[in-house]
């Protein structure tokens, strides 16, 4: 039983890992040729996510993104240009930098990602209810493993 669940399990990983990298590859090529003037890379929109979430600061960024701090102060560089971010000294040390979403931050980070969820809806809408149902249920099961894996 122990083999079945393993190779199961397995098959599992190989496969998230072949259609993760294919999403975010669509998912970057969507949002950087969007209609809109947004025109956003991949990154830069999970930046917004991550600002407009949380307080956090550029190492908390770099730290997420799996990139150094110089990429991330380039990127943020970029989004304050256009108006979306704001740098804010933190009262407690003056050496530390946190980082918020202006307005029209907020409005970019919201019109990508339903631009992305509106796309990704309109393919899945030609699955039957038994499979959207299945896709679900194991989107739902997936929410703590990735959590596990991200904390690592």
């Amino acid at each position: 039983m122990a083999t079945g669940k393993a190779a199961a399990a397995s098959n599992a990983a190989e496969e998230l890992l072949e259609i993760v990298p294919r999403l975010n590859r669509w998912a970057e090529s969507s949002v950087s040729s969007s209609a809109n003037e947004l025109r956003l890379s991949l990154r830069q929109l999970s930046a917004l996510t991550m600002i407009e979430d949380e307080v956090t600061t550029l190492g908390d960024v770099a730290k997420r993104l799996h990139v150094t701090p110089a990429v991330v102060t380039g990127l943020i560089d970029r989004l304050e240009r256009r108006g979306y971010v704001r740098r804010i000294n933190s009262t407690d040390d003056r050496r530390r930098v946190m980082l918020t979403l202006t307005e029209s931050g907020r409005e970019a980070s919201k019109m990508a990602s339903e631009t992305l969820a509106s796309e990704l809806e309109a393919s899945l809408v030609k699955l039957g209810m038994d499979d959207l149902q299945m896709i679900n249920k194991a989107l739902e099961r997936l929410q703590p493993i990735t959590t596990e894996l991200e904390q690592r």
